[in-house]
């Protein structure tokens, strides 16, 4: 989901070392957006403190909290989310016709 949110702190939130790789997540404050007021990232947005931000962001139920995703993760999200619509759409109608079978 796209949000334009104001950047208020960034702070290194976890820091280590994967398969040789170095890797840190940023804990960003925000304001200016009424569900969200944080989220994780591995972007470092220190040089953004005080600027307005415009990102591609998702909820992760599982941690309950936001992180901010690439526009093709994005992209996939909603493709992923129509697919999902589209299912319920024909459980709906098997319902409605199972329905009417018992009639």
């Amino acid at each position: 989901m796209q949000k334009t949110i104001q950047i208020t702190s960034v702070e290194k939130f976890k820091e280590g070392n994967t398969n040789g790789k170095d890797w840190c997540i940023f804990k960003v404050v925000c304001s200016g957006d009424d569900e969200m007021n944080e989220f994780s990232t591995f972007n470092d947005h220190r040089d953004k403190i005080g600027q307005q931000f415009q990102g591609e962001f998702d909820f992760n139920q599982k941690y309950k909290n936001w992180g901010e995703i690439s526009a093709k993760q994005a992209e996939e999200l909603g493709k992923h989310d129509e697919l999902l619509n589209a299912i319920r759409e024909v459980w709906n109608k098997v319902d409605e016709i199972e329905k009417k079978l018992d009639k």
